[in-house]
């Protein structure tokens, strides 16, 4: 029998996932650079890179986001605009069946 192969996901979404990762990675990056920084070891371009990529990819997953919810408007701005024609068409054919049940 096949085992179904399980995806990692938060709330079942990709996108949170990944900045979820990314933030995790970032922590270690960053706890790793105390521990080496007590040794002595200077990792400031280490972290401060780590923190820049994390904040570049929440900025880019907002813009995702706000895309995804004007994208998803525009579906149901489209979507009530072709149920008003056809409700306006039925109304139509509706009147003319009328006018010729009437002569």
């Amino acid at each position: 029998m096949k085992e179904k192969r399980r995806r990692l996901r938060i709330n079942d979404d990709t996108m949170t996932t990944i900045v979820v990762s990314s933030l995790l990675f970032c922590v270690a990056v960053v706890v790793a650079g105390m521990v080496l920084a007590y040794f002595g070891v200077d990792v400031s371009t280490i972290v401060g890179n780590a923190l820049t990529v994390f904040g570049t990819e929440l900025g880019i997953c907002g813009v995702m986001t706000i895309f995804n919810r004007w994208a998803d408007r525009q579906d149901k701005e489209a979507e009530k605009r072709q149920e008003r024609r056809m409700r306006r068409e039925e109304s139509e054919n509706e009147s003319k069946r009328n006018e010729q049940s009437a002569r």
